[in-house]
C-alpha cells in the first residue's frame, strides 16, 4: 500500500510544464488606469489603456491594427482582494498599498434577492460616501502593481484570459525535453572543457595522470548524454522513414494484386510517390543529424588530443611512458570519430550532388533553360571539389587510424627488445645448456615478437594501399578542375564572339 502512495506522489500525471521566461517583458509600455465606482452593479469599474499601442496605432506603426490596446471589467470588494491576494503573493512589497474598501462591501442576502432595494440602500442609506477617494488610490495600486509585478501579470489577474491565451504559458513537451537534453550537453562539454584546462596545473605526472581519469570519466559522461540527445532528434525521423516504407509497401501490394479501376491505381500511385518522399527526406534529416553527432565527439577528442600533445613537451621520455598508451587510445578515437563525420558528410555530398542532377533532368527538357542549367552545373561542380576534399579527410583518418596502430605495435617491440629477462641460479655451465637446448630461455624472436613483426607489415602494406588511393583521387580531382576550367573558357570564347557578332549587326542595322 505504501509502495503504490509513493508511485502516486511521484507520478507526474496532471502537471505541466511553465515557461521559465513566460512573464519577461522586451518592450516597456506605458499603461493607465481608470477606476470608476458603478451604483447599479455595486461594483468598481477598472479599465485599463495601453498609451503606447494607442499612440502607435494613431501613427499607423502598428504592426498588428487588431492588438489589443484596452481592457475593462467589473469588480466587486471581494474580487479586488482575489487580485491583491495573487499580486501579494508575487511580491508582498504591495500589501500596504491596497486601500480599504469596508464602506463598498455588500449587504446581507436580501439586498442580493432584491436588486432595487440594494440599489436603494445605496442612494439613500450613504449618500455621503466618498467614493472618489478609493478609486484614485486603486488607481495609485494597480499602476505600482505593474512596477513591482509587470505588466503580464496584473493584467492576467485583472482581465481573464481564455484557454487559447493560457496555451502560451505551458511548455510544449517535446520542445522542454529537447532544451533539457540540449543543457546536459552543453554542461557535459562545459566540465570537460575545465578538466582540460586543469592539465597546466599539474607539475607532477602523477597528478596529471588523475587528471586523465577525471577527463576520460568527463568525456564518456559527455557521449552518453550526447547519444540520448541526437537519439532523441533522431527518432521522429526513423518513425517517419519506417511509417513511409511500410504504406509504400502496402499501397505496392495493393496495386499487385487487387483488381483496380485506372483513376484509383493512378490516386495510389501518387500516393506511393508522396510516401517514397517522405522516407528520402527522413533519411536525410538522419544523416544531417548524424553529422552533427559526430562533429561534438569529434570536437572533443580533438581538443583532448592536443592538450596531450602539448602536455607531452613538459615531461621526458621516461617519465612519459607511463601516458603514451593513453596517448595512442586518444589519438586512434580522434582518427575513428572524424572518420566517422567524414562518412557521414560524405553521403550527405552525394545526396546533394543526386537532387542538382535530378533538377538538371527536369530543366533538360524545357526551352530557355540554359542559364538556370549553367547555376546549376556550377553547383554540382563545386559539390564535387567538396566531395574530392572529404574523401581526401577520410583517407587521411584512416591513415591516421593505422598509424596509431603502428604506434602501439612499434611501442610493444621497443619494450619487449628493451624487456630485462631475469633466470633462475643454474649449479653448474652444463644445466644451462640443457635449457637453452630445451627452449626453456626466451630471447627477442619469439613468437609474440614474430607476430608484432607480422602485425606491422600488415599495416605498412595497408598504409600503401591509402597511398595509392590518396594518388589516384588526386588525379581524378585535377581531371575535375581541368575541364571545369576548359568549359568555362569555351563559355567566356562563345560570350565574346555573340557580342561581337551583335555588336556587327547593330552598326550595319545603323
Amino acid at each position: 500500500m505504501m509502495t503504490m502512495d509513493c508511485e502516486r506522489m511521484d507520478s507526474l500525471d496532471g502537471w505541466v510544464a511553465i515557461r521559465p521566461n513566460v512573464f519577461e517583458e522586451n518592450e516597456k509600455f506605458k499603461l493607465g488606469f481608470i477606476v470608476e465606482w458603478n451604483v447599479i452593479e455595486s461594483k468598481f469599474a477598472v479599465t485599463c489603456h495601453n498609451r503606447t499601442l494607442q499612440r502607435q496605432k494613431k501613427k499607423d506603426e502598428l504592426a498588428d491594427p487588431d492588438t489589443q490596446t484596452s481592457w475593462a471589467g467589473l469588480f466587486s470588494v471581494c474580487d479586488l482582494k482575489n487580485v491583491h491576494r495573487q499580486l501579494t503573493g508575487v511580491n508582498d512589497v504591495l500589501q500596504p498599498y491596497f486601500p480599504s474598501l469596508s464602506e463598498f462591501e455588500g449587504g446581507n442576502i436580501w439586498d442580493i434577492l432584491f436588486l432595487t432595494r440594494a440599489a436603494g440602500n445605496n442612494s439613500t442609506e450613504k449618500p455621503n460616501r466618498d467614493s472618489d477617494s478609493p478609486c484614485r488610490q486603486l488607481e495609485k495600486y494597480f499602476s505600482a502593481a505593474i512596477d513591482v509585478c509587470g505588466r503580464k501579470i496584473v493584467l492576467d489577474c485583472l482581465f481573464a484570459q481564455d484557454d487559447r491565451d493560457v496555451e502560451e504559458y505551458f511548455e510544449n513537451l517535446h520542445e522542454f525535453k529537447k532544451k533539457s537534453l540540449e543543457e546536459q550537453v552543453a554542461r557535459a562539454k562545459e566540465d570537460l572543457r575545465q578538466i582540460i584546462r586543469c592539465h597546466k596545473t599539474a607539475d607532477k605526472m602523477v597528478a596529471l595522470l588523475k587528471i586523465y581519469e577525471e577527463e576520460d570519466e568527463a568525456y564518456q559522461e559527455l557521449v552518453t548524454v550526447a547519444t540520448q540527445f541526437y537519439q532523441y532528434l533522431l527518432q521522429p525521423f526513423r518513425d517517419m522513414r519506417e511509417l513511409a516504407m511500410l504504406y509504400k509497401m502496402e499501397i505496392l501490394k495493393s496495386l499487385e494484386f487487387d483488381d483496380l479501376g485506372p483513376k484509383r491505381i493512378e490516386a495510389l500511385q501518387k500516393e506511393a510517390e508522396e510516401w517514397r518522399r517522405r522516407a528520402e527526406d527522413a533519411v536525410c534529416s538522419i544523416q544531417d543529424i548524424t553529422v552533427n553527432y559526430f562533429v561534438e565527439t569529434s570536437k572533443a577528442l580533438a581538443g583532448m588530443h592536443k592538450q596531450m600533445v602539448e602536455d607531452k613537451k613538459r615531461y621526458g621520455q621516461a617519465s612519459w611512458a607511463s601516458a603514451a598508451p593513453r596517448l595512442e587510445k586518444v589519438k586512434f578515437m580522434l582518427a575513428k570519430e572524424t572518420l566517422q563525420h567524414m562518412r557521414a558528410k560524405d553521403m550527405c555530398l552525394n545526396r546533394k550532388k543526386a537532387d542538382i542532377r535530378n533538377s538538371m533532368e527536369s530543366l533538360a527538357d524545357q526551352k530557355d533553360s540554359m542559364e538556370a542549367v549553367d547555376k546549376l552545373e556550377m553547383q554540382y561542380y563545386e559539390a564535387q571539389l567538396e566531395l574530392y576534399d572529404v574523401k581526401f579527410e577520410i583517407l587521411k583518418n584512416e591513415e591516421m587510424l593505422l598509424l596509431a596502430q603502428l604506434d602501439t605495435v612499434r611501442r610493444q617491440i621497443k619494450e619487449m627488445k628493451e624487456e630485462v629477462v631475469y633466470y633462475d641460479t643454474c649449479e653448474n655451465l652444463d644445466e644451462l645448456l640443457t635449457a637453452e637446448q630445451t627452449g626453456g630461455l626466451r630471447d627477442t624472436t619469439s613468437s609474440e615478437m614474430n607476430t608484432l613483426h607480422r602485425r606491422l607489415q600488415q599495416l605498412e602494406v595497408q598504409r600503401g594501399g591509402i597511398c595509392s588511393r590518396r594518388a589516384y583521387l588526386r588525379n581524378k580531382k585535377d581531371q575535375c578542375v581541368e575541364a571545369h576550367q576548359l568549359k568555362r573558357r569555351q563559355a567566356e570564347v562563345s560570350t565574346v564572339h555573340f557580342q561581337q557578332h551583335h555588336s556587327i549587326q547593330m552598326v550595319s542595322s545603323c
